[in-house]
């Protein structure tokens, strides 16, 4: 839920003035499209476990051979069920628009890159914690990305892409160790 459909149309604004700005080079105009996944689970007891779940999508243009613009989106389900401490879940949505450099062209087979963005950030909550509260319901903020990964190009059209990032919940650099996550995933070319 977007407390503010303005932003979505903000993010697409400013993709496309950069698009038009910028000067094109060989390698520009490429469109990818890519889709990740992650699962980890841990089992503490029969009856204490957590588990997160992280699926996302991007579509992508590229600027330069080395640079790229992305709109992502990331959906994140986190479960924890201690027994007598805790039992939450929260379901995370994360809409932003990146910049992707990278440090290798494409023809080179493995390409590095780095990732910085900004996104929204949407929470729902629900559980108790052991002293009875209950963690915050509804959390729309805004967010920071910051990623790195790599992509391993297996065709002209196809690639596979490994990506470690964190979202900055509320934009602050000290939250990066909260929400990182290590996703693989496919990237196809047009």
């Amino acid at each position: 839920m977007i407390t503010n459909p303005m932003r979505g149309v903000f993010f697409i604004f400013i993709l496309v003035v950069v698009v038009i700005l910028l000067p094109k080079d060989a390698a520009a105009g490429v469109i990818e499209i890519s889709a990740g996944f992650s699962f980890t689970q841990s089992h503490y007891s029969e009856t204490s476990f957590s588990w997160n779940r992280r699926w996302g999508a991007a579509l992508g243009y590229h600027l330069t051979e080395l640079s790229q613009l992305e709109l992502g989106f990331q959906d994140i389900v986190e479960r924890t069920q201690i027994t007598n401490y805790e039992d939450t879940t929260f379901h995370d949505k994360i809409f932003s628009a990146n910049w992707l450099q990278a440090f290798a062209g494409r023809t080179s087979g493995i390409q590095p890159y780095v990732k910085v963005g900004v996104g929204q950030l949407n929470r729902e909550a629900s559980g108790v914690y052991w002293f009875g509260a209950s963690p915050p319901a509804i959390v729309d903020s805004l967010t920071g990305i910051l990623g790195a990964g790599m992509k391993i190009h297996i065709t002209r059209t196809f690639g596979l892409r490994g990506e470690v990032m964190s979202y900055l919940t509320g934009g602050s650099i000290s939250t990066w160790k909260n929400n990182t996550s290590l996703t693989t995933g496919i990237s196809l070319y047009l």
